[in-house]
């Protein structure tokens, strides 16, 4: 596979939670608990409630676009075909929204490097992968990284725009 190709398999296989190859709703609601569980968020909180939205919207603009023999489930040749800007917006901005502020615990911009770390693990990245992330978002070794900054990432890796996104440590 290309590079391009590598980061859409990766993202595809990180969103499979009970990796049985493929996409279904409740892998977006197992994703939405895993993230606020790690993350030890009250679940009925501002935060963990975007958290869960955001899955559910990420899934239902996905499977509404992207469900091509209507089961009700996205296989990885379907779900590959959503990485372009025009779906990204809609589907997956929510999501990434909802995962930098989460991970942004007391809400200053910044996300600490413990806080990332159990964010990205709960997703479904590797340890040594979201530590490789993490160094390459914080060169000065602050021990934080903008949530700004995080979220251009996560739409560059979505889109899996050119060869050298910031998340290409991730495959």
């Amino acid at each position: 596979m290309d590079a391009r190709l590598d980061r859409i398999k990766a993202a595809f296989d990180a969103l499979d939670t009970n990796a049985n190859g493929y996409l279904e709703a409740d892998d977006f609601d197992r994703l939405g608990r895993r993230i606020v569980r790690a993350l030890d968020v009250a679940d009925g909180s501002p935060k963990a409630q975007a958290m869960h939205a955001g899955c559910r919207r990420y899934w239902q603009g996905l499977v509404g676009v992207l469900d091509g023999d209507g089961d009700g489930r996205l296989s990885w040749e379907e779900y590959a075909r959503v990485h372009e800007p025009a779906e990204y917006e809609d589907h997956v901005r929510p999501y990434a929204d909802a995962l930098t502020a989460i991970c942004d615990r007391d809400d200053d911009g910044f996300v600490q490097h413990a806080d990332f770390v159990r964010g990205m693990r709960a997703v479904g990245f590797p340890a040594d992968n979201v530590e490789a992330l993490f160094r390459a978002f914080d060169p000065q070794a602050t021990g934080r990284v903008a949530t700004s900054e995080w979220r251009t990432a996560i739409e560059e890796y979505f889109l899996a725009r050119g060869t050298h996104a910031v998340g290409d440590t991730l495959v």
